[in-house]
C-alpha cells in the first residue's frame, strides 16, 4: 500500500522558512516564486512507479472525475470566471464550463504557469479568494515579477506539483500549496477564510491523491494513456 502523510489541512499554517528546503537539501522550484509565505499546505504520497511516470499521471489526472470534486471546483471558480469574463484578462473569449480539469486546464480558473522543470510544476495566481463574486481576481503577474509582488490588498498563492525519486522503482508526488499576504488585514480575512475552505481543500487533494494510485495500479497501456 502506498504511504502518505498529509498534514491536517484545518492547521496549514507553518513557520516562514519551509522546513521542506532543509530536509531535501536542494532548492524548490516554488521557492524562486513565493520563498517566504504565512500558510502552507502539503500533501505527499509514495508511488510505485518511476518519478516520470507518476508526474505525467499527475499533470493528467482528470479531477472532474468525481463527482464531489467537480461540485467543489465549479463552486469555487464561479467568481474567476464571472471576473474573466468581464475584463476579458485571460484571452479574449468567453467560455463554458469546462469538461475537464488538469493541470492544464488550471489557467481557465485563474491560474498563471510560473515555470517547470522535469521534476516540478509551479502554477500561481494572486487574487481576493475571500471577497464576493466578481472582485476575487487580481492582476496577472509575469513570473519573473510574481515574488515582488506586494501590493496591500492581495493574496499572493502559489501551487507546486513536485516528483523526487524514492529508491530505484518509486517516487514521491509532493502537492504544496503556499500563501503569502503582504498586509495585516489581508492575513485576518485569509485566516477567517481559510477555517471555512481549508477543509475542503484537503478533501480534494487527498481524493486526487487516491484517483491518482488508482490509474497507476492500472496496467501499463492505460496508465501512460
Amino acid at each position: 500500500m502506498p504511504a502518505s502523510d498529509p498534514p491536517p489541512a484545518q492547521q496549514p499554517e507553518v513557520p516562514a522558512v519551509p522546513a521542506a528546503e532543509a530536509a531535501q537539501g536542494a532548492q524548490l522550484l516554488i521557492d524562486q516564486f513565493l520563498p517566504r509565505y504565512d500558510f502552507a499546505v502539503v500533501h505527499a504520497q509514495v508511488f510505485r512507479v518511476p518519478p516520470e511516470v507518476c508526474l505525467r499521471a499527475a499533470r493528467n489526472l482528470d479531477l472532474f472525475r468525481h463527482p464531489a470534486i467537480r461540485a467543489l471546483l465549479d463552486l469555487r471558480a464561479l467568481p474567476g470566471r464571472a471576473a474573466s469574463r468581464l475584463t476579458r484578462r485571460r484571452d479574449g473569449g468567453d467560455h463554458g464550463p469546462a469538461a475537464m480539469f488538469r493541470v492544464a486546464d488550471m489557467t481557465r480558473y485563474g491560474w498563471d504557469l510560473l515555470g517547470e522543470n522535469p521534476s516540478e510544476i509551479v502554477l500561481g495566481q494572486i487574487g481576493r479568494p475571500w471577497k464576493a463574486a466578481g472582485a476575487t481576481a487580481g492582476p496577472v503577474a509575469a513570473p519573473a515579477a510574481f515574488a515582488a509582488y506586494d501590493k496591500p490588498g492581495y493574496a499572493k498563492v502559489a501551487l507546486s506539483l513536485r516528483v523526487d525519486p524514492r529508491g530505484t522503482t518509486s517516487s514521491i508526488l509532493t502537492i504544496e500549496t503556499r500563501v503569502a499576504l503582504p498586509d495585516a488585514a489581508s492575513l485576518r480575512r485569509f485566516r477567517r477564510y481559510w477555517m471555512v475552505i481549508g477543509p475542503f481543500s484537503g478533501l480534494i487533494r487527498r481524493v486526487a491523491l487516491r484517483l491518482l494510485d488508482t490509474d497507476l495500479r492500472q496496467p501499463g497501456p492505460a496508465r501512460t494513456a
